[in-house]
């Protein structure tokens, strides 16, 4: 165990339980500090690749802490903190703090580091497989650091709006806040061992004077209840911060991309059926590489729930990325020169024993033209506290 890690990912945890037993004993107040949490066990079985021999086991997922407070009838504070094991012992991580004004009932600002606002799941499902039908996450959507090639995090302000009209409700948000980096070495995938860069939403501070401005446009027709169409995109500058460059000195990954990330959804969600699709394309720049076309990747998703329990659900996801784009070379997704198609199809069933514990069992099939084609299977127990 890495005692030293251990021990400073704990103190933020322990500030935070400090903080909680300070306003639950706060004198007259009305509001209780709530503490809540995510928890699984993943169990998988996956057969040799051309990067890896065949492995079973299993790996305890995300242990997800969450605290809300209402501290008045406008303001509010909300902390996540997850604490995992990426290897040898455990590392706490703060994923969320926040402090939010609502103005009213549709108009509301917050500070500090939020999910970003690009597409439908990364808003709906936070730290926490139980939130989800499936076991995972669609590959491309995975945390920064979980090999993700999205800003799941921003670190800043966010304001956020909700209109009710005669049509349906429509909903408005703005972030602006820090541009991520990458750092690690992205030239690891080419002899087969980790992928040991990482996306970073600069959570202590940027690395230059631009900032990085998301926004999201929902639309939910009153016409067809359950229907909702998101578009939301992104443009900033992505930092390249302490990656080996390659030793043969071909590409070498930029020193800033700039970037813009468009993205369209779509969901449809009743109390037993749910659709869902994501279309993700990316525009990078870099004066370093040129001639090459726009990465791009989607999912689509369907379940539908039996007797409030049993979900039957399939998902099939796709990642096109581009020769020479520089932003995946850069995270590590593709070699210079190299185009980089992967798909998962996945076939499932979720048993919701109780609200808050399900089973899943997955089966998944893999075609990638880095790892080639090889078959997973999977089963978790997910619980909420």
């Amino acid at each position: 165990m890495r005692t030293g890690m251990w021990r400073a990912g704990m103190a933020p945890l322990a500030w935070a339980a400090v903080l909680a037993a300070a306003l639950a004993a706060a004198p007259g107040s009305a509001r209780a500090f709530e503490l809540n949490g995510f928890g699984d066990v993943t169990c998988s079985d996956t057969e040799a690749n051309n990067n890896a021999p065949s492995n079973n086991g299993c790996a305890l997922g995300q242990l997800a802490f969450y605290l809300a407070e209402q501290l008045s009838d406008h303001l509010d504070v909300l902390a996540e903190y997850v604490i995992e094991s990426p290897g040898e012992g455990f590392v706490v991580d703060l994923e969320r703090l926040q402090i939010g004004y609502a103005f009213n009932n549709n108009h509301k600002i917050r500070a500090g580091r939020f999910h970003n606002l690009l597409g439908y799941w990364n808003l709906a499902y936070h730290h926490g497989a139980h939130l989800q039908t499936t076991i995972g996450r669609p590959f491309f959507l995975e945390f920064e650091d979980e090999n993700g090639v999205i800003p799941v995090h921003m670190v800043g302000l966010w304001w956020d709006s909700r209109f009710n009209t005669s049509a349906g409700r429509v909903s408005l948000g703005m972030m602006a806040g820090n541009g991520a980096s990458i750092t690690g070495d992205p030239t690891a995938v080419a002899v087969g061992t980790v992928n040991t860069t990482e996306l970073n939403p600069d959570s202590a501070g940027d690395h230059d004077n631009d900032k990085a401005v998301s926004a999201r446009l929902a639309i939910h027709p009153a016409a067809v209840p359950g229907l909702g169409v998101g578009v939301s995109g992104q443009v900033g500058k992505v930092n390249i911060t302490d990656i080996d460059i390659n030793a043969d000195g071909t590409v070498d990954p930029p020193d800033q991309i700039d970037q813009t990330l468009g993205v369209l959804d779509l969901e449809y969600i009743t109390d037993a059926l749910e659709v869902l699709a994501e279309y993700y394309v990316w525009m990078n720049d870099s004066a370093r590489v040129s001639g090459y076309d726009d990465s791009s990747a989607y999912y689509v998703q369907a379940g539908y729930q039996f007797a409030h329990k049993v979900t039957p659900y399939a998902r099939y996801e796709s990642l096109d990325a581009k020769a020479n784009d520089p932003y995946f070379i850069a995270v590590g997704m593709t070699l210079p020169g190299q185009e980089r198609q992967k798909s998962i199809t996945t076939v499932g069933v979720r048993y919701d024993i109780h609200y808050r514990a399900a089973l899943k069992f997955e089966l998944r099939a893999v075609d990638d033209d880095l790892d080639g084609s090889y078959n997973e299977a999977g089963v978790q127990w997910s619980f909420s506290f």
